[in-house]
Protein backbone atom coordinates (compact mmCIF):
# COMPACT_ATOMS: atom_id res chain seq x y z
CA UNK A 1 0.00 0.00 0.00
CA UNK A 2 2.24 2.79 -0.98
CA UNK A 3 -0.35 5.44 0.16
CA UNK A 4 0.00 4.50 3.30
CA UNK A 5 3.66 3.38 3.49
CA UNK A 6 4.06 7.50 2.32
CA UNK A 7 1.70 8.62 5.38
CA UNK A 8 3.17 6.07 7.91
CA UNK A 9 6.77 8.18 6.85
CA UNK A 10 5.29 11.38 7.06
CA UNK A 11 3.47 10.99 10.20
CA UNK A 12 6.88 9.44 11.91
CA UNK A 13 9.20 12.08 10.49
CA UNK A 14 6.38 14.97 11.99
CA UNK A 15 6.86 13.24 15.36
CA UNK A 16 10.90 14.71 15.52
CA UNK A 17 10.29 17.48 13.62
CA UNK A 18 9.12 21.12 13.96
CA UNK A 19 5.62 22.20 12.70
CA UNK A 20 3.19 24.98 13.18
CA UNK A 21 1.69 23.24 16.74
CA UNK A 22 5.14 23.52 17.97
CA UNK A 23 5.57 27.69 17.28
CA UNK A 24 2.78 27.44 19.82
CA UNK A 25 4.42 25.78 22.72
CA UNK A 26 2.92 25.20 26.22
CA UNK A 27 -0.22 23.07 27.13
CA UNK A 28 -2.17 23.24 24.04
CA UNK A 29 0.83 22.17 22.20
CA UNK A 30 1.03 18.84 24.30
CA UNK A 31 -2.59 17.86 23.85
CA UNK A 32 -2.98 18.70 20.31
CA UNK A 33 0.42 16.02 20.29
CA UNK A 34 -1.38 13.99 22.46
CA UNK A 35 -4.57 13.19 20.09
CA UNK A 36 -1.48 13.63 16.88
CA UNK A 37 -0.22 10.75 17.79
CA UNK A 38 -3.53 9.11 18.51
CA UNK A 39 -4.23 9.66 15.05
CA UNK A 40 -1.28 7.95 14.06
CA UNK A 41 -1.13 4.79 16.55
CA UNK A 42 -4.99 4.28 14.79
CA UNK A 43 -3.89 5.01 11.29
CA UNK A 44 -1.25 2.08 11.47
CA UNK A 45 -3.59 -0.21 12.95
CA UNK A 46 -5.78 0.25 9.82
CA UNK A 47 -2.56 -0.26 7.50
CA UNK A 48 -2.88 -3.76 9.02
CA UNK A 49 -6.75 -4.30 9.12
CA UNK A 50 -9.39 -4.92 6.51
CA UNK A 51 -12.38 -4.79 5.89
CA UNK A 52 -15.11 -3.12 8.30
CA UNK A 53 -12.46 -2.81 10.85
CA UNK A 54 -10.30 -1.38 9.00
CA UNK A 55 -13.35 1.45 8.23
CA UNK A 56 -13.80 1.98 11.77
CA UNK A 57 -10.30 2.43 12.78
CA UNK A 58 -9.53 4.71 9.96
CA UNK A 59 -12.36 7.41 11.38
CA UNK A 60 -11.42 6.68 14.66
CA UNK A 61 -7.67 7.63 13.27
CA UNK A 62 -9.23 10.76 11.64
CA UNK A 63 -11.22 12.13 14.96
CA UNK A 64 -8.13 12.15 16.77
CA UNK A 65 -6.39 14.23 13.90
CA UNK A 66 -9.70 16.56 13.68
CA UNK A 67 -9.37 17.12 17.70
CA UNK A 68 -5.74 17.95 17.11
CA UNK A 69 -6.72 20.18 14.77
CA UNK A 70 -9.17 21.91 17.00
CA UNK A 71 -6.21 23.20 19.24
CA UNK A 72 -3.35 24.00 16.79
CA UNK A 73 -3.86 24.03 12.89
CA UNK A 74 -0.40 22.17 12.29
CA UNK A 75 0.41 20.86 9.22
CA UNK A 76 1.20 17.32 9.88
CA UNK A 77 -2.43 16.95 11.24
CA UNK A 78 -3.98 18.83 7.74
CA UNK A 79 -1.70 16.47 5.49
CA UNK A 80 -2.55 13.18 7.41
CA UNK A 81 -5.99 14.01 7.53
CA UNK A 82 -6.27 15.03 4.37
CA UNK A 83 -5.44 11.33 2.94
CA UNK A 84 -7.52 9.64 5.69
CA UNK A 85 -10.60 11.51 4.58
CA UNK A 86 -8.82 10.12 0.88
CA UNK A 87 -9.40 6.53 2.43
CA UNK A 88 -12.60 7.08 3.55
CA UNK A 89 -13.86 8.46 0.41
CA UNK A 90 -14.50 11.62 1.48
CA UNK A 91 -12.86 13.38 -1.72
CA UNK A 92 -14.55 16.71 -0.86
CA UNK A 93 -13.31 16.97 2.64
CA UNK A 94 -9.61 15.65 1.23
CA UNK A 95 -9.64 18.41 -1.59
CA UNK A 96 -10.50 20.73 1.23
CA UNK A 97 -7.67 20.06 3.68
CA UNK A 98 -4.91 19.88 1.30
CA UNK A 99 -6.03 23.37 0.01
CA UNK A 100 -5.74 24.36 3.33
CA UNK A 101 -2.39 22.63 4.00
CA UNK A 102 -0.86 24.31 0.50
CA UNK A 103 -1.91 27.66 1.79
CA UNK A 104 0.69 27.48 4.61
CA UNK A 105 3.61 29.55 3.00
CA UNK A 106 6.85 27.93 4.21
CA UNK A 107 6.21 24.33 3.01
CA UNK A 108 9.12 23.08 1.15
CA UNK A 109 9.15 22.52 -2.40
CA UNK A 110 9.06 18.98 -1.72
CA UNK A 111 6.48 19.11 0.33
CA UNK A 112 4.54 21.27 -1.90
CA UNK A 113 4.26 19.57 -5.01
CA UNK A 114 3.57 15.95 -3.20
CA UNK A 115 0.19 17.73 -1.76
CA UNK A 116 -0.30 19.29 -4.92
CA UNK A 117 -0.02 15.68 -6.53
CA UNK A 118 -2.46 14.35 -4.35
CA UNK A 119 -4.95 16.73 -4.24
CA UNK A 120 -4.93 17.26 -8.52
CA UNK A 121 -5.61 13.04 -8.04
CA UNK A 122 -8.76 13.60 -6.40
CA UNK A 123 -10.10 16.37 -9.20
CA UNK A 124 -11.61 13.58 -11.23
CA UNK A 125 -14.26 12.76 -8.15
CA UNK A 126 -15.03 16.39 -6.92
CA UNK A 127 -16.79 19.74 -8.23
CA UNK A 128 -14.48 21.97 -7.60
CA UNK A 129 -15.00 26.06 -7.63
CA UNK A 130 -12.19 28.64 -8.38
CA UNK A 131 -12.65 31.80 -7.02
CA UNK A 132 -10.12 34.65 -8.35
CA UNK A 133 -10.58 38.35 -8.02
CA UNK A 134 -8.96 41.64 -7.94
CA UNK A 135 -7.57 42.57 -6.32
CA UNK A 136 -6.83 39.65 -4.49
CA UNK A 137 -7.64 39.06 -0.70
CA UNK A 138 -11.38 39.06 -0.98
CA UNK A 139 -13.15 36.76 2.16
CA UNK A 140 -15.85 34.21 -0.01
CA UNK A 141 -18.87 32.83 1.84
CA UNK A 142 -20.52 29.86 0.15
CA UNK A 143 -24.45 29.20 0.23
CA UNK A 144 -24.38 30.98 3.63
CA UNK A 145 -23.24 34.50 4.61
CA UNK A 146 -24.42 34.01 8.56
CA UNK A 147 -21.01 30.74 9.04
CA UNK A 148 -17.30 31.91 8.80
CA UNK A 149 -15.78 32.73 5.53
CA UNK A 150 -14.48 29.69 3.58
CA UNK A 151 -11.60 31.20 2.21
CA UNK A 152 -10.20 34.88 0.61
CA UNK A 153 -9.06 34.69 -3.25
CA UNK A 154 -7.75 33.36 -4.66
CA UNK A 155 -8.76 29.65 -3.59
CA UNK A 156 -10.10 26.60 -4.67
CA UNK A 157 -13.16 24.52 -2.79
CA UNK A 158 -14.52 21.10 -3.46
CA UNK A 159 -18.13 21.62 -2.86
CA UNK A 160 -20.86 19.22 -3.52
CA UNK A 161 -22.64 19.32 -7.33
CA UNK A 162 -25.29 21.60 -8.58
CA UNK A 163 -25.51 25.52 -8.23
CA UNK A 164 -24.59 27.51 -5.40
CA UNK A 165 -23.98 31.10 -4.33
CA UNK A 166 -21.33 33.30 -3.54
CA UNK A 167 -20.63 36.42 -1.87
CA UNK A 168 -17.40 38.39 -2.25
CA UNK A 169 -16.22 40.81 0.19
CA UNK A 170 -13.10 43.21 0.19
CA UNK A 171 -12.73 46.05 2.64
CA UNK A 172 -12.80 49.26 0.94
CA UNK A 173 -15.00 47.71 -2.65
CA UNK A 174 -18.29 46.97 -3.19
CA UNK A 175 -19.92 43.70 -2.09
CA UNK A 176 -20.28 41.24 -4.99
CA UNK A 177 -23.01 38.35 -4.81
CA UNK A 178 -22.80 35.55 -7.84
CA UNK A 179 -24.17 31.72 -8.92
CA UNK A 180 -22.66 29.26 -10.53
CA UNK A 181 -22.96 25.83 -10.84
CA UNK A 182 -20.12 22.71 -10.59
CA UNK A 183 -20.23 19.76 -12.22
CA UNK A 184 -18.02 16.54 -11.07
CA UNK A 185 -14.83 16.22 -12.57
CA UNK A 186 -14.73 19.82 -13.52
CA UNK A 187 -13.25 23.22 -12.24
CA UNK A 188 -15.64 26.22 -12.43
CA UNK A 189 -13.52 29.67 -12.62
CA UNK A 190 -15.12 32.60 -10.94
CA UNK A 191 -13.22 35.73 -12.26
CA UNK A 192 -14.75 39.12 -10.29
CA UNK A 193 -13.12 42.43 -10.31
CA UNK A 194 -13.86 44.51 -7.45
CA UNK A 195 -15.36 48.10 -7.98
CA UNK A 196 -14.03 50.64 -5.44
CA UNK A 197 -16.44 52.15 -2.83
CA UNK A 198 -17.07 55.41 -3.63
CA UNK A 199 -16.02 58.05 -1.44
CA UNK A 200 -17.78 59.85 0.85
CA UNK A 201 -18.53 63.49 0.29
CA UNK A 202 -15.58 65.49 2.51
CA UNK A 203 -17.65 67.53 5.36
CA UNK A 204 -18.33 71.07 4.62
CA UNK A 205 -16.02 73.45 5.96
CA UNK A 206 -16.83 76.65 7.71
CA UNK A 207 -17.07 79.81 5.14
CA UNK A 208 -15.23 82.91 6.11
CA UNK A 209 -17.37 86.28 5.41
CA UNK A 210 -15.30 88.28 2.68
CA UNK A 211 -15.78 91.71 3.42
CA UNK A 212 -18.89 92.94 1.01
CA UNK A 213 -21.52 96.28 0.97
CA UNK A 214 -23.05 95.70 4.28
CA UNK A 215 -26.61 95.03 3.02
CA UNK A 216 -25.10 91.76 1.53
CA UNK A 217 -22.81 90.98 4.25
CA UNK A 218 -25.19 90.17 7.46
CA UNK A 219 -27.46 87.38 5.47
CA UNK A 220 -24.19 85.91 3.93
CA UNK A 221 -22.89 85.66 7.71
CA UNK A 222 -26.26 84.36 8.71
CA UNK A 223 -26.22 81.67 5.86
CA UNK A 224 -23.38 80.70 6.77
CA UNK A 225 -23.95 80.45 10.25
CA UNK A 226 -27.75 78.09 9.58
CA UNK A 227 -25.40 75.85 6.88
CA UNK A 228 -22.80 75.33 9.25
CA UNK A 229 -25.51 74.24 11.66
CA UNK A 230 -27.18 72.01 9.41
CA UNK A 231 -23.81 70.22 8.75
CA UNK A 232 -23.25 70.04 12.14
CA UNK A 233 -26.73 68.20 12.83
CA UNK A 234 -25.69 65.92 9.70
CA UNK A 235 -21.90 65.40 10.98
CA UNK A 236 -24.05 63.80 14.71
CA UNK A 237 -26.15 61.70 13.15
CA UNK A 238 -23.58 60.42 10.85
CA UNK A 239 -21.70 59.16 13.87
CA UNK A 240 -24.55 58.36 15.93
CA UNK A 241 -25.14 55.76 13.48
CA UNK A 242 -21.27 54.76 13.07
CA UNK A 243 -21.80 54.10 16.98
CA UNK A 244 -24.76 52.05 17.06
CA UNK A 245 -23.40 50.26 14.12
CA UNK A 246 -20.12 49.35 16.33
CA UNK A 247 -21.90 48.50 19.39
CA UNK A 248 -24.38 46.13 17.12
CA UNK A 249 -20.94 44.68 16.22
CA UNK A 250 -19.22 44.30 19.19
CA UNK A 251 -22.69 42.61 20.65
CA UNK A 252 -21.91 39.99 17.37
CA UNK A 253 -18.25 40.01 18.22
CA UNK A 254 -19.67 38.57 22.30
CA UNK A 255 -21.88 36.42 20.80
CA UNK A 256 -18.92 34.51 18.30
CA UNK A 257 -16.44 35.14 21.13
CA UNK A 258 -18.42 33.00 22.93
CA UNK A 259 -19.40 30.37 20.72
CA UNK A 260 -15.67 29.66 20.01
CA UNK A 261 -15.03 29.28 23.59
CA UNK A 262 -17.76 26.72 23.52
CA UNK A 263 -16.60 25.05 20.10
CA UNK A 264 -13.36 25.53 19.87
CA UNK A 265 -14.13 26.32 16.14
CA UNK A 266 -11.52 27.54 13.98
CA UNK A 267 -14.06 28.89 11.91
CA UNK A 268 -16.25 30.58 14.76
CA UNK A 269 -12.87 32.38 15.95
CA UNK A 270 -12.07 33.66 12.22
CA UNK A 271 -15.59 35.09 12.57
CA UNK A 272 -15.16 36.78 16.25
CA UNK A 273 -12.12 37.80 14.34
CA UNK A 274 -13.72 40.11 12.34
CA UNK A 275 -16.58 41.16 14.05
CA UNK A 276 -13.56 42.59 16.08
CA UNK A 277 -11.73 44.28 12.93
CA UNK A 278 -14.87 45.76 11.52
CA UNK A 279 -16.02 47.40 15.32
CA UNK A 280 -12.71 48.91 15.16
CA UNK A 281 -13.37 50.31 11.66
CA UNK A 282 -16.81 51.37 12.28
CA UNK A 283 -15.19 52.94 15.81
CA UNK A 284 -12.99 54.95 14.42
CA UNK A 285 -15.23 56.01 11.66
CA UNK A 286 -17.77 57.38 14.29
CA UNK A 287 -14.40 59.22 16.36
CA UNK A 288 -13.96 60.89 12.88
CA UNK A 289 -17.52 61.84 12.79
CA UNK A 290 -17.88 63.02 15.70
CA UNK A 291 -14.55 65.49 15.94
CA UNK A 292 -16.04 66.99 12.71
CA UNK A 293 -19.11 67.82 14.27
CA UNK A 294 -17.22 69.46 17.26
CA UNK A 295 -15.86 71.43 14.79
CA UNK A 296 -18.92 72.49 12.74
CA UNK A 297 -20.44 73.32 15.82
CA UNK A 298 -17.83 75.66 17.11
CA UNK A 299 -18.01 77.44 13.85
CA UNK A 300 -21.97 77.73 13.73
CA UNK A 301 -21.07 79.49 17.11
CA UNK A 302 -18.88 81.95 16.01
CA UNK A 303 -20.37 82.62 12.84
CA UNK A 304 -23.91 83.51 14.34
CA UNK A 305 -21.61 85.28 17.50
CA UNK A 306 -20.02 87.56 14.31
CA UNK A 307 -23.57 87.84 12.75
CA UNK A 308 -25.17 88.93 16.23
CA UNK A 309 -22.33 91.70 16.91
CA UNK A 310 -22.44 93.11 13.77
CA UNK A 311 -26.31 93.16 13.51
CA UNK A 312 -26.10 95.17 17.42
CA UNK A 313 -23.07 97.74 15.88
CA UNK A 314 -25.32 98.81 12.95
CA UNK A 315 -28.65 99.34 14.38
CA UNK A 316 -29.83 103.14 14.67
CA UNK A 317 -29.22 104.31 18.10
CA UNK A 318 -32.78 106.93 18.91
CA UNK A 319 -32.37 109.24 21.99
CA UNK A 320 -35.00 111.25 23.26
CA UNK A 321 -34.14 113.85 25.04
CA UNK A 322 -36.88 116.26 27.76
CA UNK A 323 -36.48 119.71 29.04
CA UNK A 324 -38.27 123.57 29.87
CA UNK A 325 -38.17 124.41 26.65
CA UNK A 326 -39.45 121.39 25.37
CA UNK A 327 -38.51 117.96 23.69
CA UNK A 328 -36.50 116.49 20.79
CA UNK A 329 -35.52 113.17 19.78
CA UNK A 330 -32.23 112.02 17.93
CA UNK A 331 -31.42 109.07 15.70
CA UNK A 332 -28.10 108.25 15.21
CA UNK A 333 -26.84 106.04 12.25
CA UNK A 334 -23.71 104.48 11.86
CA UNK A 335 -22.10 104.94 8.78
CA UNK A 336 -19.26 102.30 7.27
CA UNK A 337 -19.39 100.05 9.68
CA UNK A 338 -18.40 96.81 9.46
CA UNK A 339 -16.22 97.48 6.60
Amino acid sequence: MPVLISLLLFALLGLGCPNAADAQGGTENAEARVYFEEGNRLYQQAARASGAQRTTLLQRSLEAYVDSLQIVRSRNALFNAAIVLGELDRHDESFNYFTEYLQIPDLSETDRNDASRRRDALRGNVAVLHVLTEPEGARVWIDRKDLAPRGQTPFELALPEGAHRLFVERDGYLPVEESREVVTGETAVVTLALEPEPLPPPPPEPLEPKPEPLPEKRPRLRNAAIGTAAATFATAMTGLGLSLKARSLRDEYDQAAAQYRMSGDPADFQRAQDLADRTDRFNIAADAMWGTTIALGVSAIVLYGVHRKRQKRESPEVSISVSRQGGFASVTMPFGAGR
